[in-house]
């Protein structure tokens, strides 16, 4: 399933008009807050696949739909040219780090690496895994050491360790105090120096893609087992995000993550911990241009870290994906490992669970971009620490498995749902177009309705269209 309509043939089938008179209020861009425009024309919010999937090629009488996903990307090593690509320590140059076994690789410590050799392996990783430069997510995935001192705690303690023995090395005389002080900032300027000549380079190679490091930025909220746990980054860590300028500065998209452990199975905990971790990745977004942020994409598992074979509830979804796309994020990337066993389980997952949940916010997120947005901005939340949700409204509107695993929405919104959205959200523009405020609309409003009697889960067709008077049409293909 796909939301491009200019690309779908659309066969309008209108059952009965109904003409309501109302006077209501709708809101455009009541503040200055603005978001990233979006990566594919009329889609409001994007979803990325970064699952090797490949692994159930060929093992059922019908494949995993993926058509919900825009861009699809396997993690799986030597996969080229495709829409996510993940770029791992092995993968992208030289990256100086301490295995598992604490044997130096490339140096070890960003002190000891070629930062010129690192460079002329990364232009070949790029070029050999994205050979064509259309538009897709470029991931770096370097989760050995962190570029904040304070930040490389246990176990990455080793590369504190490691830098102050070599200044230790140089200058015997030096204390410990001394010695710390040297390494802290030795260390700092030559992992940033990694760090951001790898993204100037990715950048000038493949200016198309969207480049940034995966769990930057990060949170530290993970205390949810003590007691009155609020979910909120605490405040040192959002100062050394703001240090990190140099970082957001170079990238050109932000890849934060939630992934749920089991503690936050189906808890409201869950819902603070992802909350807080996208709001975060939001505020950094905007860091170096408010007016023009950077795009948002949050990574997400299907399963918890420690029960990979246990899928999410809906509830955990709502707490996670419920939470990114109210928020403003630009799109979800979905990542994971599979096996035989698991392609199954998925393939039942996705149809049952996944899918009707995602059609649900997908909707419902463009609905409320064209009413208040007149499809130039995003609908975020007005209390962005509130449970307000993009949902549809279960009691109008209901998502269905009909025969042969066809999708049939039942049911059609009213202008009360409509006016849910305008008392719950806000507009959020996007960058460079003019999004001027909307006064009342006091016109007939014609809301026409079918419903989808005849739509796979294959391909769901929605379309919405703000003229001087709204109109909304449910459409069948």
């Amino acid at each position: 399933m796909r939301f491009d309509l200019e690309s779908i043939f659309i066969q309008w089938a209108l059952l009965g008009p109904v003409f309501l008179f109302i006077s209501l209020l709708i809101p455009c861009c009541l503040t200055l807050d603005f978001s990233a425009p979006p990566l594919i024309p009329n889609m409001p919010f994007l979803w990325a696949w970064n699952a090797p999937t490949e692994a159930c090629t060929g093992k059922f009488d019908e494949p995993l739909d993926m058509s919900l996903f825009s861009l699809i990307g396997s993690p799986k090593k030597g996969i080229t040219g495709q829409g996510v690509t993940i770029f791992y320590t092995d993968r992208l140059g030289y990256y100086p780090h301490i295995d598992k076994t604490d044997t130096s690789v490339h140096g070890g410590i960003p002190q000891l690496g070629s930062l010129q050799k690192h460079l002329e392996k990364a232009r070949k990783d790029i070029l050999f895994y994205i050979p064509v430069d259309n538009m897709g997510l470029a991931v770096i995935d370097w989760e050995d050491w962190r570029p904040t001192w304070e930040r490389n705690w246990s176990p990455k303690t080793i590369y504190r360790k490691k830098s102050i023995e070599l200044v230790q090395q140089q200058n015997l005389r030096l204390n410990e105090t001394e010695a710390t002080k040297i390494a802290k900032k030795e260390f700092e300027t030559a992992g940033k120096k990694f760090m951001e000549e790898t993204l100037k380079l990715a950048k000038s190679i493949r200016p198309n893609h969207f480049w940034g490091f995966y769990l930057f930025p990060d949170c530290y909220n993970h205390n949810y087992k003590k007691s009155h746990y609020t979910g909120v980054c605490p405040d040192i860590e959002k100062k050394r995000n703001d240090d990190l300028h140099w970082l957001w500065k170079e990238s050109t998209a932000l890849y934060p993550s939630i992934y749920l452990n089991s503690n936050l199975q189906s808890s409201s905990l869950a819902a603070l911990f992802a909350r807080h971790r996208v709001q975060e990745a939001i505020r950094v977004s905007k860091m170096i241009n408010a007016k023009n942020p950077l795009p948002v994409f949050v990574y997400t598992r299907l399963v918890f870290t420690d029960l990979t074979l246990q899928f999410l509830s809906q509830v955990d979804l709502v707490n996670t994906i419920g939470e990114t796309i109210a928020l403003g994020a630009s799109g979800m990337v979905i990542w994971g490992t599979l096996s035989l066993k698991s392609c199954l389980n998925l393939q039942d997952y996705m149809k049952i669970t996944l899918n009707p949940y995602l059609i649900n916010v997908t909707l419902a997120a463009k609905m409320c971009s064209q009413v208040l947005c007149k499809e130039k901005g995003v609908c975020i939340r007005k209390n962005w620490n509130s449970d307000d949700y993009l949902h549809l409204n279960p009691s109008n509107l209901a998502i269905q498995i009909g025969q042969n695993g066809k999708y049939i929405i039942h049911g059609k919104p009213t202008l009360e749902d409509l006016q849910h959205f305008s008392e719950k959200f806000h507009c959020s523009c996007y960058t460079d177009l003019n999004c001027e405020q909307k006064s009342d609309l006091d016109a007939i409003k014609t809301i026409n309705h079918s419903t989808y009697t005849n739509l796979s889960h294959r391909t769901i067709v929605f379309s919405y269209f703000l003229l001087e008077t709204f109109q909304l049409y449910f459409i069948e293909r």
